[in-house]
């Protein structure tokens, strides 16, 4: 079954990843998001909450706009370069 795409503003409060995948990255995009949100969780992006089970829409949003620095007085053209997510997988070469 094909993902529906529910505007950003129409989801609960609480949402689940494939939620969270579907509005940040677009539907069918899970596996990338699993391995893109550790590092965005570095960043600050906003935690599963234990009790309900899933990420504070109005945080992930505030979070994004924090990024792209939507209410300063410019903004962001690009803030990050594109990430290697197999950069932890490689073995560095010995220098001997």
């Amino acid at each position: 079954m094909k993902a529906k795409l529910v505007p950003f503003d129409h989801l609960p409060l609480f949402i689940n990843e494939e939620q969270v995948a579907t509005a940040v990255m677009g539907p069918g995009k899970i596996t990338e998001w699993r391995q893109i949100v550790p590092l965005l969780e570095r960043r600050g992006f906003p935690e599963i909450d234990g009790l309900m089970g899933g990420r504070y829409r109005p945080a992930v949003k505030a979070f994004f706009d924090r990024e792209w620095k939507v209410d300063a007085e410019h903004q962001v053209k690009a803030p990050h370069k594109p990430a290697d997510l197999n950069a932890s997988w490689k073995k560095r070469k010995s220098t001997t």
